[in-house]
């Protein structure tokens, strides 16, 4: 009876044996397939709600804009902001008869829309990211003379 039933214990640890490499192997390669699907898998990029940290902020007296986008031009525009409007989104009539509009008051029949094609950028001068990031492309540009207020704080040459 020992020996038989040793010999039942021998057969049951190689069949055993066999379906413990066969799990393993089964292992193996779900772990590949599982890296193979994580690295080769498609990321998308999803904006986390809440605030997100301003790239650039612009301020003076009793105002401020924090903004998503690098301003190269950062002190001229925040000089202009300070004299043309305050910093307050406003809109009035110009020295010239003309609405102006928004902190940078950008004329929105000439200058505006004339900027809008040039720089291929369009939005409304009432917008302060807009008008700071237009005023920024136009400061860039060497268009800071388009400015009254430019040349009263000697930003022109």
């Amino acid at each position: 009876m020992p020996e038989n039933y040793l010999g039942k214990c021998v057969e049951l640890y190689r069949a055993f044996r066999g379906a413990v490499d066969a799990r393993r192997t089964l292992l193996y390669v779900a772990i590949a397939l599982l890296v193979v699907v994580v690295v080769h898998r498609r990321v998308q990029v999803m904006s986390a709600p809440g605030r997100t940290m301003p790239v650039a902020e612009l301020s003076g007296k009793n105002w401020r804009y924090d903004l998503s986008f690098p301003v190269r031009n950062l002190s001229t525009v925040e000089q202009l902001i300070q004299c043309e409007s305050q910093g307050q989104n406003i809109s009035r009539v110009d020295s010239n008869g003309q609405v102006s509009r928004g902190i940078l008051q950008f004329n929105g029949t000439s200058t505006w829309n004339e900027m809008e094609h040039r720089f291929d950028f369009y939005g409304d001068p009432r917008n302060p990211t807009a008008a700071i990031h237009m005023a920024d492309m136009m400061i860039s540009d060497g268009l800071v003379g388009r400015w009254t207020c430019a040349r009263s704080l000697g930003l022109t040459k």
